[in-house]
């Protein structure tokens, strides 16, 4: 058995000038904000044997708000990031609180795993929304407390020459406490463009579902080549905070000018990458990798918006309509180089 326990005191000073409106302007942007916090931790580990290690762990951490959080935070004031920051009252700092339990070991010498489980919340999390009659603009604001609780496997093995790893990770990102949000393109906003979070429901694009597959050979000592697969499953998009969001439901068809087209979600998808190295010793190492090698077509996250194009792509419309707004992965893409490492000279090896 062994019992750890440790804290870690931090001090953030945030001091902005606003050389551009100076200090007597009502959307100044100097100000001076100081967090401090002491932050503890205590973890318990039990290594009955060789093959096993069990452990449990609490601890805290903490984050001050940034520069542009701090700078684009007046509701009454809202920015268009990240071109322009307005108006810089104060923010609370995050505070995370997390519990944890889980194990690692063997089952045999070639094959190793570890499972995880954990839960945090977020006291005074910190958020971007949109703000009320002004088309694109918003402003961060503390939300009160935020959950993400979650499941972590793994699996890792060797044999001969091929070296493997698969990884699952589950996540249920929710809010915790009752947040109200603009947002003018969900179906169920109210009058005012309003939408209300409840406890429970999800925080948009965190992807509840990832999986990761690796796999290594060989084909000399100094020579190797690995793919690897990584799938995400879909998340529900921002300006959904609420989960609610309904494409073409009945309100919408009445009024074709302002239809909420877009699902308010973002689609999940599995992407395939390569690489190779050659190890020629004495730190020198020549690479090459290929990302995406199918070329999918796939998105990161996304935002229900407006829009000023029609369904045939015709801008200029009447009025402007509802949609969702995607984020682009990266398409496929290939590199060639060469490394060396200052250290000690080594022979040639097999490891990536």
């Amino acid at each position: 058995w062994h019992l750890n326990a440790g804290a870690s005191w931090n001090f953030t000073r945030v001091d902005n000038v606003d050389t551009l409106r100076g200090d007597a302007s009502d959307k100044t942007l100097t100000a001076k904000d100081s967090y401090t916090r002491l932050n503890p931790t205590v973890g318990l580990t039990h290594t009955p044997n060789d093959n096993l290690t069990l452990f449990t762990s609490y601890s805290e951490a903490s984050r001050a708000p940034t520069s542009i959080e701090l700078g684009c935070s007046n509701p009454l004031n809202p920015c268009l990031l990240p071109s322009a920051l307005a108006d810089d009252p104060p923010l609370n700092q995050v505070v995370a609180k997390t519990y944890e339990l889980g194990g690692r070991g063997k089952i045999n010498e070639n094959i190793r795993w570890n499972v995880g489980a954990y839960h945090a919340t977020n006291h005074d999390d910190i958020m971007f929304t949109a703000a009320n009659a002004f088309n694109g603009a918003g402003y961060y604001k503390n939300v009160g407390r935020t959950k993400r609780q979650g499941l972590d496997l793994g699996l890792a093995g060797d044999i001969d020459k091929f070296r493997w790893s698969a990884s699952y990770s589950y996540v249920r990102a929710t809010y915790d406490t009752d947040v109200s949000f603009v947002s003018s393109s969900n179906s169920s906003e109210d009058a005012d463009s309003v939408i209300f979070a409840k406890p429970g429901d999800r925080i948009p694009n965190i992807p509840a579902h990832q999986l990761k597959l690796r796999g290594q050979y060989a084909i000399t000592p100094a020579w190797t080549v690995g793919t690897n697969i990584i799938g995400y499953s879909d998340a529900y998009a921002t300006g959904n905070e609420n989960n609610q969001h309904q494409s073409n439901n009945a309100a919408c068809t009445a009024d074709v000018t302002s239809c909420a087209t877009g699902r308010g979600k973002v689609s999940g998808y599995f992407i395939m990458n390569l690489d190779t190295q050659y190890n020629f010793g004495n730190g020198w190492k020549a690479f090459a990798k290929a990302t995406n090698i199918f070329d999918r077509e796939y998105n990161l996250g996304g935002r229900l918006a407006e829009t000023l194009f029609n369904s045939e792509g015709v801008f200029g419309t009447a009025s402007e309509s509802k949609t969702l707004s995607l984020l682009p992965g990266a398409p496929r893409a290939a590199w060639l180089g060469l490394r060396y490492e200052f250290a000690a000279p080594k022979p040639a090896a097999s490891s990536n």
